[in-house]
This record gives structure tokens, C-alpha cells and sequence, in this order.
């Protein structure tokens, strides 16, 4: 009987010798990575599992619309230019989302649309009322409508509400106190510093939100209660 060729595992056969070497190889060897693969991968998913669970806790269990989405870049603070009260209705989301229609500020967003521009309303009562969601794009300041726009009703300016005919004159102690409550918690919330804190005339030539909106004395509220920075913005 002739030898089995080196190598070959079989030491009985009733086949040719290379036929059944050929059937019959020895097992790979394993090598020294193959062994230290499991651990690494395990490892690796350990920590995306943290890293993970960081994001949920940091931005909410909306994470995934902060990561795929752009982030508002600021706040833009408006007035309605109008009286608070309108043929006898209260003037609200609802009536400025019907204006906006009509000046074809319409946007769809996950199946619906959204004609008012503003991301937020507030009455003179200081309630708030939503908008377009945060996460849609405005349309409240030409060219910066990648900021959220919060508007309060009621016409703060001296040139076109000398009289105060269009009520209120000015903002509320119930609107700067819901104002300042919402900007602090986009500001927690997207990380915004006092000076991403703006009016419309900051941005855009116009007046809103009127000289008799106290936009120094909110500044400063932020500035104390959002610990950032605080003092008197620079803005006039």
C-alpha cells in the first residue's frame, strides 16, 4: 500500500489517494486576530450602546430629529403689529395662520400644512400658542428664518400705534414673563447663547417688535436666569 501524501488526514481509504485527500483537508488554523475579534466587537457595541443612550438623554427621545435635521440657529422676537382683538374674536395662532394663507406662506410638514410663519404666538394673557413646529423652517425674517419666531400680540410701536388705540400698547407683565420662560427653554434646549437672542429689526428694516417692546430688560432676565452670559446687550 503506497503511503497518503503528506498532510493528508486519512489513514484508511478505499479511494485514491488524491481523491480522498482532496475530500478530506485538515481544519484552518486560527489565528491570532480571529481570537481577539469577539471582545473588540463587543466592545465597540458596549460603547455605541452608551453613546447612544448619551444622545437620548441629552436630547430627548426626539434625538434622532436634532441629529437629521438642522438646528435653528437663534430666536427672532415679533409683534403682531395689530390690535389683540379682531370683528370681536381674539386675535390668535389660529387667525394669524389665516392671514399667512393668505399671503401664500404655506408649508407642508409631515403631512400637513402650516400657513403662519411663527414657530410660537403669544396672547396678552401670556398664553402660548404653538406654531409650525420647531424643527420647520419659518417664514417671519427674509433671509433668517432657519431661527425660531416668536411673536406677541399687540402693536408695540410709538409711530404706528401712537394713541394706543390697538391694544396692548405694550407687552404684558403675563407676555415677558411666558417670553422669557419659552426663549430660556429653547435656550437649555438648543444650547443658544443670549446673543443668538434677536428682534426683527436686528435682522431685517422694519421696527417690530415696536421701541416700547423692553428688549434690554428681557436680555438681561435671560442673561441671569439662563446662566449665560449676562448684562446689557450691545443692541440698542
Amino acid at each position: 500500500m503506497l503511503p497518503l501524501p503528506a498532510g493528508c488526514p486519512l489513514r484508511v481509504t478505499n479511494l485514491p489517494m488524491s481523491e480522498a485527500c482532496q475530500r478530506v483537508k485538515p481544519p484552518a488554523p486560527v489565528r491570532r486576530w480571529q481570537t481577539n475579534l469577539v471582545p473588540a466587537v463587543l466592545l465597540a457595541l458596549s460603547l455605541l450602546n452608551v453613546g447612544w443612550a448619551w444622545v437620548g438623554y441629552r436630547y430627548g427621545r426626539h434625538w434622532y430629529r436634532f441629529l437629521f435635521r438642522s438646528r435653528p440657529r437663534g430666536v427672532v422676537i415679533h409683534h403682531t403689529a395689530s390690535d389683540g382683538w379682531r370683528d370681536g374674536k381674539l386675535l390668535d395662532a389660529a387667525a394669524i395662520d389665516h392671514d399667512h394663507a393668505a399671503r401664500d406662506f404655506g408649508l407642508k410638514y409631515h403631512g400637513r400644512v402650516y400657513h403662519i410663519g411663527y414657530h410660537y404666538v403669544i396672547l396678552a394673557d401670556g398664553t402660548v400658542q404653538p406654531g409650525r413646529p420647531e424643527e420647520a423652517p419659518g417664514a417671519h425674517t427674509t433671509a433668517h428664518n432657519d431661527y425660531l419666531g416668536i411673536c406677541l400680540v399687540g402693536n408695540f410701536s410709538s409711530a404706528g400705534n401712537p394713541d394706543g388705540r390697538m391694544q396692548p400698547a405694550r407687552p404684558t407683565e403675563k407676555q415677558l414673563t411666558a417670553l422669557i420662560a419659552l426663549v430660556r427653554r429653547l435656550m437649555d434646549k438648543y444650547d443658544f447663547e443670549v446673543s443668538d437672542i434677536y428682534r426683527h429689526r436686528d435682522l431685517d428694516q422694519t421696527e417690530c417688535p415696536g421701541d416700547r417692546f423692553p428688549f434690554q430688560q428681557v436680555i438681561k432676565e435671560l442673561g441671569v436666569t439662563g446662566n449665560r452670559r449676562s448684562g446689557v446687550d450691545s443692541r440698542g
